[in-house]
């Protein structure tokens, strides 16, 4: 062969030779006779590159036929150019010649296979089958890619299962040791409470004790003030003698002058003095002549004089004369004394009468006063009393001063002097002080005291009284203060609800919420729900939104409008509604929704009640849906439902659908399911219908068994041994083999299903290799080459 026709390269001269070697070579190449006379030129360039590359292996057609497992006419035929050989027969001579001599390029291998196809272009038939097989080997090997790939994602998924499952675990565990923790910290927090109401009354014990103590020492004081005016007069008249001693005929003393002015003075006059004698450091003998003016003259003059001293800059010693002053007046002087005062506008002097009042009058007393008041035209001074003696004084004495008010005219003022009180008492002290007014007969202020804890206290406050009067049986008292709280503003109103279930009164805080969700506007609504899903109040969160949503009179989409502009808006609400309720209200809360025309949260309830809850919990709720009417179980929908999810997302609704014996539209789904023919989605079906069947109750197979007599009735023989390969490829043999059970019946599916199997297998050995081996070389002669 000339060296411009050699496609081989680094081969040596002696392999494109076709003559036998010289007697005494160990190999003895084959002998091949010439080419045939008109050839074409594509099978005469394809039998001489052939012949070449055969003669490199230096032997005889007869020793490759056998090597090769070929026969030996079908060798002589591809090499004389009487027939085109396979491409396997080429690659093998390639392979061959790999082994004995230096191999081919790849420019000379890709040059030999264009001269092959050439050839086979001359022989149409063997074109088409080449081109048939090189489709084929295409085929194959994207085939194997894909489950190359098939199988890393399956790894792949089974290490994310396998994070998941480790992550719940530990997440089940840190669950457990916090709820451990919990039953720890109950019960100290049980031993603190206990500590804390005995700490409760020790206080109030002491606090009694206190007013007692505050009692004596305002008498104390008052006889001090008068015991130090007693010695401050004897100072004065011993240092007046030290001074005059010496003189038998002297003045008369300082105080003598002193009480001489104060008879002869005007009350101008009178603190003109008290100012000298303030200037003088004479303060003790300045309080006594205040002392004594106060006392010796008419109320009106003592106003005038505490007034002006008042006004003088010399206010200690106008308030200091008061205590003496009310401890030793009369009551109705008392009380003019105060309207006096009022009128010349000495505040503080007012007030230090009524605080000395509070402190050193007894209740029939303190009635006189503000009685006196009242007569005056002060009625708020009266009011004032009234208050600050229900405020200081026991409870003993607050019984006593509404009994002495009974039937006179502060009787009123009295019952609105009792709602301030209630801001400074304890809750044992109301409980006690309605008790003892009950017990006096004052139901009238006794029935004002709930109604102002109510309207006063704060919510945490509310419920103590509420848990009070709880303990000591009186039922209408807490139902009336918990009636009339809940009149308060929306703020007020949700720190009661959370008030309440911190005292674990939780039917309390039901109520609560209900008559909200029944009297309060859509906004007011809406504020409450998202606040109790912050502070975690979860289920007084859905009461809200389900009472609400049961309102014929509020609009659905309005509340919901409202909600969605509050933190975390209308769907987390929702999702938290339907994943920690019954069934029944997951599918009231989907119904009311679809009666809305808000399809995207109807569908949030949908898919968190089918992926989140167990099969039973999910089939109940399918089958409240249905027979409500819903449009989500109507078949149509369904259907088209499974028509455009993933295969593997529909497994729940279908366990859900067997669970609640829907079994029409359970088949809707499922013929949803296969009507696309994918046969990878319905591989990925099964097996997560596998993974979620319930180990007590399965019900995957009866599903199962369903798909597959509707891919039996609907889908090609084809693709039906397809899914029975692709289920046993993924390990699902009992469905495999249920499938191909059933489809058998029908005829020539166990031909398909193993032309199905076998397609892709490589074919090693012809048919002409064991046809000769069985009948000869007739029988080799009568099989064609390459099988059809």
């Amino acid at each position: 062969m000339p060296d411009s026709q050699r496609i081989l390269v680094g081969m040596p001269d002696s392999a494109f030779e076709t003559s036998t070697r010289p007697p005494g070579s160990r190999r003895q190449s084959a002998c091949l006779s010439p080419l045939k006379e008109g050839l074409p030129a594509d099978k005469r360039a394809l039998a001489e590159n052939l012949r070449a590359l055969f003669g490199a292996l230096s032997i005889t057609v007869t020793r490759y036929a056998l090597r090769r497992h070929l026969d030996k006419s079908s060798v002589t035929r591809y090499l004389s150019g009487d027939r085109v050989p396979p491409w396997d027969f080429v690659a093998g001579l390639i392979g061959d010649v790999r082994e004995v001599s230096a191999p081919l390029t790849p420019q000379a291998e890709a040059a030999l296979r264009e001269t092959h196809r050439a050839a086979l272009k001359a022989n149409r038939r063997s074109s088409a089958m080449q081109e048939l097989q090189d489709e084929l080997a295409s085929a194959d090997e994207e085939t194997r890619r894909i489950r190359t790939r098939e199988r890393v994602l399956e790894q792949a998924l089974h290490d994310r299962e396998r994070s998941l499952s480790e992550s719940i675990s530990r997440s089940q565990r840190l669950e457990m040791e916090l709820d451990n923790q919990q039953l720890a910290h109950r019960a100290d927090v049980a031993l603190w409470e206990g500590e804390y109401e005995q700490l409760g009354r020790d206080c109030d014990d002491l606090r009694e004790e206190m007013l007692h103590l505050q009692e004596a020492l305002a008498v104390t004081r008052a006889e001090l003030i008068a015991a130090e005016v007693q010695c401050d007069r004897l100072e004065a008249e011993l240092d007046a003698m030290a001074r005059l001693e010496g003189r038998a005929e002297g003045a008369s003393s300082l105080m003598a002058a002193l009480e001489a002015a104060n008879q002869t003075s005007s009350v101008a006059e009178l603190v003109e003095v008290v100012g000298d004698l303030e200037a003088r450091t004479q303060q003790a003998m300045a309080r006594e002549l205040v002392s004594a003016a106060s006392r010796s003259r008419r109320v009106e003059d003592v106003a005038a004089l505490l007034s002006g001293l008042e006004r003088a800059g010399l206010h200690a010693h106008a308030v200091s004369a008061v205590a003496p002053l009310v401890m030793t007046r009369p009551v109705a002087e008392t009380a003019a004394l105060a309207g006096e005062l009022h009128r010349a506008g000495f505040e503080d002097g007012v007030a230090a009468v009524l605080r000395s009042s509070v402190e050193l009058k007894s209740p029939c007393d303190i009635i006189g006063v503000c009685l006196g008041l009242h007569r005056n035209g002060q009625g708020e001074l009266a009011e004032s009393l009234l208050t600050a003696a229900f405020v200081v004084r026991t409870v003993t004495d607050v019984v006593a001063v509404a009994v002495w008010a009974a039937g006179t005219e502060v009787e009123a003022a009295s019952l609105t002097a009792l709602g301030p009180a209630v801001d400074r008492r304890s809750a044992q002290e109301l409980v006690e002080l309605t008790i003892a007014l009950r017990a006096a007969g004052r139901h009238e202020h006794a029935d004002s005291l709930p109604v102002a804890v109510a309207e006063r206290c704060e919510a945490r406050d509310v419920v103590n009284v509420i848990e009070c009067f709880t303990a000591k049986g009186m039922i209408g008292e807490a139902d009336l203060i918990l009636s009339v709280t809940q009149d308060g503003g929306v703020s007020h109103l949700l720190a009661l609800v959370r008030a309440l279930v911190q005292g674990k009164q939780n039917d309390a805080a039901a109520s609560v919420v209900d008559r909200a969700v029944r009297h309060r506007p859509p906004d007011n609504i809406a504020t409450m729900i998202a606040d109790l899903y912050n502070t975690n109040h979860l289920p007084q969160a859905a009461q809200a939104l389900m009472g609400s949503l049961r309102r014929p009179d509020v609009s659905s989409r309005f509340l919901l409008h409202h909600l969605d502009e509050t933190y975390p808006g209308a769907e987390a609400v929702v999702e938290m509604v339907a994943a920690t309720g019954s069934p029944e209200r997951a599918a009231h809360l989907l119904k009311c929704l679809e009666g809305a025309e808000l399809p995207p949260l109807a569908e949030v309830v949908f898919q968190q009640t089918l992926r989140e809850k167990p099969t039973g919990h999910a089939g109940m709720f399918l089958d409240v849906l249905a027979r409500s009417g819903a449009a989500v179980m109507q078949e149509a929908d369904l259907y088209g439902r499974a028509c455009t999810a993933q295969g593997a997302d529909m497994a729940p609704l279908l366990l859900a659908l067997a669970a609640a014996g829907r079994l029409p539209a359970q088949d809707a789904v499922v013929r949803g399911c296969i009507s696309n023919h994918d046969i990878a989605e319905l591989v990925l079906l099964l097996r997560q219908l596998h993974n979620l069947d319930h180990p007590i109750r399965p019900r995957a197979t009866f599903i199962v068994d369903r798909i597959i007599a509707t891919v039996t009735q609907s889908w090609p023989m084809v693709q039906q041994a397809a899914l029975v390969i692709s289920l046993a490829g993924a390990d699902l043999t009992d469905d495999a083999d249920r499938l191909a059970c059933r489809a058998a019946g029908q005829p020539k599916f166990k031909g398909i299903l193993k032309n199905e199997q076998t397609k892709h297998q490589q074919k090693v050995l012809s048919r002409a290799f064991w046809g000769k081996s069985s009948h000869g070389k007739d029988a080799e002669r009568t099989v064609p080459w390459p099988p059809r």
